[in-house]
C-alpha cells in the first residue's frame, strides 16, 4: 500500500515538472576600475550605505566630527539631487580591496548619528552637498576640515 503511495506521489510530481525548462540565467558581469567584478544588475540605493561608502572612502583620519560632516553632506547631495546614486561598484571595490570592517563600520555609525539627530554636525558644515579636497575649494567654502572643503547649498 505504502508503495503505491510513493510510486503514484512520485508520478504526480514528476509529471508537475515541465521537462526542458531552460538553465536560470546568469546576469552579465562588469568589471570596475579595481577589477572586481560585479553583477551588472546589482543596484545599491540606500542613503545609508552610499553616504557609509563616502564616509569610508574620504575619512582619512580617525575623527568623529570629520565622519559624521562627511556622512551629513553625502545625505545632503543626496536630498538635493532628489536621488541616490547607484553605489554598488564602490561599495564592491570597498569591500574587497584592504577592506577594513573597523573603519565600515564607524562609517556606519556616523550615518546613523547624524540621520537619528544625535549628532550635529557644526553649524558652517550643516548644508554643504559635496566634499572637495581642500586645492580645489574656492569661496563656497565655508567648512574645512583637515584637507577635506565641504561645499554647496546656501552658507
Amino acid at each position: 500500500m505504502i508503495r503505491a503511495l510513493l510510486a503514484s506521489l512520485l508520478l504526480t510530481l514528476g509529471g508537475c515538472a515541465a521537462p526542458g525548462q531552460p538553465e536560470p540565467t546568469h546576469a552579465a558581469a562588469v568589471t570596475t576600475d579595481g577589477d572586481v567584478t560585479i553583477p551588472a544588475d546589482l543596484v545599491i540605493t540606500s542613503p545609508r550605505i552610499c553616504a557609509a561608502l563616502a564616509v569610508y572612502e574620504l575619512s582619512e583620519h580617525d575623527d568623529w566630527g570629520l565622519r559624521a560632516t562627511i556622512a551629513g553632506t553625502a545625505l545632503n547631495g543626496f536630498r538635493t539631487a532628489e536621488r541616490v546614486p547607484n553605489c554598488a561598484a564602490g561599495v564592491a571595490v570597498a569591500l574587497t580591496n584592504n577592506f577594513s570592517e573597523r573603519r565600515w563600520l564607524l562609517a556606519l555609525e556616523a550615518v546613523d548619528a547624524v540621520t537619528s539627530g544625535s549628532y550635529s554636525v557644526p553649524l558652517a558644515c550643516a548644508r554643504a552637498t559635496a566634499v572637495v579636497p581642500l586645492s580645489a575649494a574656492d569661496a563656497r567654502a565655508h567648512c574645512v576640515i583637515y584637507d577635506l572643503a565641504f561645499v554647496g547649498g546656501a552658507q
